[in-house]
């Protein structure tokens, strides 16, 4: 007879939870060891393949407390990481872009991010990868309707 699998094994947040946690630390680790802040990484990584984003839309990939991610702001924009201007469309709204420095400095570090989710994901088929990647994006999608 097989052992049931107890609650915390099966459960969705648990399980979501506990693997970014794993694949993260592993990666956070790496970046830290090279000097760089795990706070810098996750906002030029979020900005690295958009235009610009308003403070709440970058909030929302970074999942920072505002007031955290507003000051790192403002720190990264003096360290000319980072540059804020005006939206063209809403003259009140503020956009964060990422500077030329700002994106040369992240250029190797998403090479070494989707090299390391590659050693990760590399006893899954092609087709598992992108299924399961898939799946994430339609929940993240269903959960935020």
């Amino acid at each position: 007879m097989a052992k049931p699998i107890n609650f915390i094994d099966d459960y969705l947040a648990y399980l979501l939870a506990r693997s970014s946690h794993l694949v993260s630390e592993q990666f956070h680790h790496q970046i830290q060891a090279q000097g760089w802040s795990i706070n810098y990484w996750r906002i030029l990584a979020s900005l690295s393949d958009v235009d610009a984003l308003t403070l709440t839309q970058l909030n929302q990939r970074v999942l920072f407390k505002q007031p955290t991610l507003s000051k790192l702001v403002v720190k990264m924009e003096a360290e000319q990481l980072l540059v804020r201007h005006k939206d063209d469309a809403d003259k009140r709204s503020v956009k964060i872009s990422i500077s030329t420095t700002g994106r040369t400095l992240v250029a190797d570090l998403l090479a070494q991010a989707k090299a390391h989710e590659s050693k990760v994901l590399e006893d899954y088929s092609e087709e598992q990868q992108q299924l399961l990647k898939s799946m994430l994006r339609s929940l993240v999608v269903h959960l935020q309707e």
